[in-house]
């Protein structure tokens, strides 16, 4: 039900603009027609406000679930409907006799729009008078249970597995704190932070009962999802005291007695399963501050509320991610529960345990779970192969599975509608896979699940979404950079069996291929992913008529296809990383006249077909990793585009007519690619702009290098714009082009974060202008030598945290850092000849990581010194040397030179 209700929320909000569009004067739709538009669009908002009820109230029935999945259908197929038409009918031009040519032009598609609406209104009508014949009271709503309850089995066992060391941690680090304080006393917070059924709650029962003989008063409570105070402090204040039923008892009673209770008591208080940083506040406030040593231990899914329990300035306060099993523990819990140790698993069923044991990811209420399940079944591989494969519709329906059912299903629920349909998604991607975050966001925008907020493109508020999934552990962070910023991410794999058979049921996604059929009665495809492990595995697809699939994605090997399915409707279309695409499979794509997301990135397709400039609504283009050298003229016609991904593809001329572009990654090698360079200036909306820019060498002073010198003149015009990242590869390229950007470029765009500028040579000293990038906080730079006026233009940026220097030129004095400077760097990468590295006191207070490549000539062999005791907080070193003409005993030399190097 909430799936339904969820899809609907996009849906609704991009619907009912696009009505109140087609009921303006523009289109001049007949009294009739419009009088049908309208009532739809008041239909369709009562029933969703109906949906919103029942999915609040956790209104599940099978009627309810059916009546929503026609009002589903229904909104589809009116907005399917409303697409169509207005791409039909296009812009009305300007002037009578074009206006009447243009009215005459459109009669078939007015007359097929006034049909399609007569015939959708008499289904809303049909679907209205049947919720009014099998409407019921709303049940009230009920009390959301905790997932603290359902943990019971494991938080009671005395044979825990593996977590000895994740507790002594956190004891070690509450008593460390305590014994640093100068106070001694102070109350200290540790707040433990992760996915549903990890383990924390286990492991704060286990911090308490190692903890609870040091203290006069000791409480474990859980809160459910719909805080109330009273009822949190009742049940702290009876685990202190015998005081009966408190239920006639006021707020400010209960706080009253609690503060009094505790004044003069050494108190330890575990808060399990918070939801709310509101909630913390309110308890907070309660508990005093009495100097007497005590510790509130705290556990939350939201990284969000972890932090903000912990924000205070008090030294000690700390947030512990509580991390998955690794493997052996994993093993020993899941064969330990099934066959008493690990030596009794017998060798048929070694494999297929091991196989649902992956599944577990590490999980422990998921290993616990599932492992009381394969206990309880009979040992045949057959059996526990086919649980393997079906184990969302196991999590969903078998009472072995349910604690780990709602203990999932509490975060998801959780979530407001907007990223419910977010997560839902993600199904649509392989389970365990890494997602790009860039390729979800994006998609996300495409499928229309983004909402409008003032002063916010849609891609900040997508990525905004993302960000949310990660605070609240529905999805783990992976490649995060040093800046915090997460650059992919997965799905666990039991949270992705249970949103796969939501979505089935639901139809949201539609799965096809690997262990999934489709079924010749399932019509209504809408999004469709398809897995190819052979070039045969998609002919099965071809025989089914599929008209109204709006997202397809395609996984595996195309080769089965001749060409695109003819998807009147779809708006995303995703062949990343397929295998055997090539040109003949987009012969269609200029029929597809709703597209707003094409992705062919690791394809070998070699050219983009022309009829590409009739996709009016496409707002993504990812060629990276192609083949593709030239883009048809016709790519300037797309006025919606917003990123344009072609890194191995020229810059097109008339580029500046797409003003809606926001990302741009291409290359200008030819006079007429870099005579479009020009055009940048008209792309007001850029704030990521990527160019390989290569020379061509020809005899004297040429064309081209006419060409070249207006390079720095255009990147200060970009100042203009909001730019926040440029990336420049200057290829081929002598100084005079980097002397240029030094000494042209007096206005740069200020609000860059991230400059990248590399070349075979590079800049003679680091440009003056970078002083003035106050905001830049990666950057990376060629340059020929660096002195000790270039590190302290480098030393004074405020916010720079990652640095990567090309040295082209070797240094008798080496690189020499003095100063307070680098506030914020925590990276640094450096790539030179051999030459004596000093860091002085109190520099990069804040660096973790350093890297240093060292390119050695014979005559650098004696120059190996290094200096860097005084960088406190690093954390990783590492350095590489690249021998260049040197001789197996000057190897050797270098080798004992670095092991007897100075660290100081």
């Amino acid at each position: 039900m909430e799936v339904l209700a969820s899809a609907s929320e996009g849906l609704m909000g991009a619907l009912a603009e696009k009505l109140r569009s087609l009921l303006g004067s523009e289109y001049a739709l007949q009294a009739g027609v419009r009088d049908d538009i309208d009532f739809l669009q008041s239909e369709l908002q009562r029933m969703h406000a109906f949906l919103q009820d029942y999915e609040r109230c956790q209104a599940t029935t099978a009627v309810v679930k059916d009546w929503a999945r026609e009002v589903q259908e229904l909104a589809y197929d009116l907005e399917d409907a409303v697409d169509d038409f207005r791409h039909r009918v296009g812009p009305v031009p300007v002037g009578i006799p074009a206006k009447v040519l243009h009215f005459v032009s459109t009669l078939m598609a007015r007359r097929q729009i006034a049909e399609q609406a007569r015939s959708l209104r008499a289904r809303a009508l049909e679907v209205s008078e049947r919720h009014k014949r099998y409407e019921h009271d709303l049940p009230l709503p009920a009390d959301a249970p905790s997932s603290s309850t359902m943990y019971a089995e494991v938080t009671n066992q005395s044979n825990l597995v593996g977590i000895d060391g994740p507790r002594d941690e956190i004891i070690g680090k509450l008593m460390d704190a305590g014994r640093k304080d100068v106070s001694c006393g102070r109350r200290r917070v540790a707040a433990m932070v992760g996915f549903a059924g990890v383990g924390k709650t286990t492991l704060a029962m286990s911090v308490y009962r190692s903890l609870e003989g040091r203290f006069q008063c000791r409480a474990f409570v859980t809160v459910s999802r719909k805080f109330v105070i009273k009822r949190l402090l009742a049940d702290i204040l009876q685990q202190f005291i015998p005081i009966g039923s408190v239920e006639t008892w006021e707020v400010s009673q209960l706080v009253g007695k609690l503060r009094q209770s505790l004044q003069d008591k050494r108190y330890l208080i575990v808060i399990d399963d918070l939801w709310e940083t509101s909630a913390w506040r309110d308890i907070s406030c309660v508990l005093p501050e009495n100097n007497l040593g005590s510790i509130i231990l705290i556990t939350t899914r939201n990284e969000s509320v972890a932090d903000a329990c912990c924000s205070s300035c008090h030294l000690g306060d700390f947030v512990h991610k509580v991390a998955s099993m690794n493997d052996l523990d994993s093993k020993t819990l899941f064969l330990g529960r099934i066959f008493g140790s690990l030596d009794n698993c017998p060798h048929d069923l070694e494999e297929v345990s091991m196989k649902i044991l992956k599944k577990c990811a590490g999980l422990p209420l998921a290993i616990v779970c599932i492992s009381s399940l394969l206990a309880a079944t009979r040992p045949q591989v057959t059996k526990w192969e086919k649980i393997y494969n079906s184990l969302g519709s196991e999590i969903e329906s078998n009472d072995s599975l349910s604690r780990l059912k709602q203990a999932l299903q509490l975060g998801y629920e959780d979530l407001p509608q907007h990223l419910k349909v977010c997560v839902l998604y993600l199904c649509s991607f392989p389970g365990n896979c890494k997602i790009e975050r860039d390729r979800l966001t994006r998609r996300w925008v495409a499928e229309g699940f983004v909402a409008e907020k003032p002063r916010m493109s849609l891609q900040e508020v997508a990525e905004s979404y993302f960000s949310e999934l990660i605070e609240r552990t529905m999805i783990q962070a992976v490649d995060v950079d040093c800046f915090g910023e997460v650059h992919a991410c997965r799905i666990h794999d039991v949270m992705f069996e249970l949103i796969m058979m939501k979505s089935f049921e639901d139809n949201f996604v539609t799965l096809v291929g690997d262990r999934w059929g489709l079924s010749p009665q399932r019509r209504n495809v809408r999004r469709l992913s398809l897995y190819c492990r052979t070039a045969t595995d998609g002919l099965e697809l071809l025989s089914f008529d599929l008209p109204h699939v709006r997202s397809f994605t395609i996984y595996g090997d195309i080769r089965s296809f001749r060409y695109i399915p003819r998807y009147k409707f779809l708006r995303m279309l995703d062949f990343e990383c397929c295998e055997g695409v090539r040109s003949r499979h987009l012969n269609n794509i200029g029929n597809l006249l709703l597209l707003k997301y094409l992705s062919l990135k690791g394809t070998w397709i070699s050219e983009l077909p022309s009829q590409i400039g009739n996709l009016k609504c496409l707002e993504t283009l990812d060629l990276t990793q192609t083949n593709v050298r030239e883009l048809p003229k016709e790519i300037t016609q797309l006025q919606r585009l917003v990123h344009l991904l072609a890194g191995g593809a020229e810059l097109p001329g008339g580029i500046g007519n797409v003003m809606s572009l926001q990302t741009l990654c291409i290359r200008a090698a030819s006079k007429r690619s870099k005579e479009a360079v020009n055009e940048l200036l008209r792309l007001t909306n850029l704030r990521q702009l990527d160019i390989s820019y290569m020379h061509l060498k020809v005899k004297g002073r040429s064309q081209y290098e006419r060409l070249d010198a207006c390079l720095p003149l255009i990147i200060g015009k970009l100042g203009n714009c909001d730019l926040q990242s440029l990336n420049l590869n200057l290829l081929g390229y002598s100084m005079g082009l980097f002397l240029e950007l030094q000494l042209s470029l007096s206005a740069p765009p200020y609000t860059l974060k991230s400059l990248k500028i590399k070349g075979e040579h590079g800049f003679l000293r680091v440009p003056m202008w970078i002083s003035s990038l106050a905001q830049l906080n990666d950057l990376e730079l060629t340059i020929a030598a660096v002195g000790e006026r270039d590190t302290e233009i480098l030393a004074e940026l405020p916010r720079l945290i990652r640095l990567r220097l090309a040295l082209k030129e070797p240094s008798a004095q080496g690189i020499i850092i003095r100063g307070s400077g680098f506030p914020s760097l925590k990276e640094l990468y450096i790539n030179c000849r051999i030459m004596p590295v000093f860091f002085g006191q109190g520099v990069m207070p804040k660096l973790q990581k350093f890297e240093l490549q060292f390119l050695a000539y014979q005559e650098d062999l004696r120059s190996v010194l290094l200096s860097t005791g005084h960088l406190q907080s690093l954390k990783e070193f590492r350095f590489a040397v690249v021998c260049k003409g040197l001789s197996d005993p000057d190897i050797e030399f270098l080798k004992e030179a670095f092991k007897s190097a100075v660290f100081i």
